[in-house]
């Protein structure tokens, strides 16, 4: 049993308010007006050209920065003044003018790579979960084996090389409550079947 003196601190603790940054209504308010300004629909970049099979994190930011698709100030480090390879925010995979996939991450450059160069279900989760659609469509069925000895290289391959030839576009975003919630924002309003916020 939990002893009264230890109760008290822990209910204290656990009942103290989250320090959130802004209202919930103004955040939503800032993600439309991020939205519009941006104008990602039409200035989402190729994927294979920023990441394509020579491309590292480092390179994808120097092609990134030297065509001005993202801002030098994303990746400076304010307290060493450097600049990094990656930042954190949200990234979107765009087929013919039409959002199919929101993803957030802390570092959004290497998790495109994952998606479009990884070697498994836990890195490149993207293509799998395509790749489970496309083993659907090829054998009438759904897949009920383990995730592990799922057919990779036949199934999700074919899935990365098609990703590659997709757009995708960037969110800087820091604040954590935001990033969340902006993921949440943009999949309900694009109504993407990608985007699964289902508990397991």
């Amino acid at each position: 049993m939990l002893e009264k003196e230890y109760e008290n601190i822990i209910t204290s603790e656990i009942t103290k308010e989250k320090t959130v940054t802004k209202p919930i209504i103004e955040m939503i308010e800032e993600f439309e007006r991020k939205l519009t300004e941006t104008d990602f629909l039409n200035n989402a970049v190729i994927v294979e050209e920023y990441f394509g099979i020579k491309s590292g994190t480092a390179t994808a930011r120097d092609k990134l920065l030297e065509n001005q698709i993202v801002k030098k100030d994303w990746f400076l480090n304010a307290t060493c003044n450097f600049l990094l390879d990656d930042f954190k925010g949200l990234y979107v995979f765009i087929h013919d003018g039409k959002p199919f996939y929101f993803g957030i991450s802390k570092k959004v450059l290497r998790r495109i790579i994952q998606h479009v160069k990884g070697e498994d279900q836990s890195k490149a989760t993207l293509a799998y979960n395509i790749g489970l659609k496309y083993y659907k469509l090829k054998n009438n069925s759904f897949y009920l084996g383990r995730r592990t000895d799922f057919d990779f290289k036949k199934y999700v391959d074919p899935i990365k090389m098609f990703l590659m030839k997709q757009k995708v576009a960037f969110f800087k975003i820091e604040d954590d409550n935001e990033l969340y919630f902006f993921e949440l924002y943009c999949a309900l309003k694009y109504k993407t079947i990608l985007n699964s916020f289902e508990t397991h």
